[in-house]
């Protein structure tokens, strides 16, 4: 299965528009898609299944393994724009959030 034009287009933006960025994308015969990459030692993951929908995660030294994503997408398009602006935050040098932050897709944030 070929991947998504989207994904393949993230890609290209990647390694244009962050040349210091190490990329990982491995489109697999399902269809699944990974897109790993490592910018200003930050760490981040878009999944991207046919059937099941679009994740975006950061990874921190201590995430485990295999635990979801942080935030989930219907859209492609939706994913792949939180992806780009993960990733120019990191560009900018900016500090990621604490890992505590992060709430799992069931949970709603207080309203205090």
């Amino acid at each position: 299965m070929t991947p998504p034009a989207q994904l393949q287009h993230l890609v290209t933006e990647i390694v244009r528009g962050f040349p210091s960025a190490r990329i990982e994308f491995d489109p697999f015969p399902s269809g699944v898609c990974v897109v790993h990459v490592l910018l200003n030692g930050r760490e981040f993951e878009l999944d991207y299944s046919p059937e099941r929908g679009t994740g975006v995660s950061e990874n921190f030294d201590d995430t485990p393994p295999f635990i979801g994503a942080d935030e989930a997408f219907e859209s492609l398009d939706a994913a792949t724009n939180r992806f780009k602006a993960l990733l120019a935050s990191a560009a900018r040098g900016e500090t990621r959030p604490s890992p505590f932050a992060t709430m799992a897709l069931h949970d709603k944030p207080s309203s205090d």
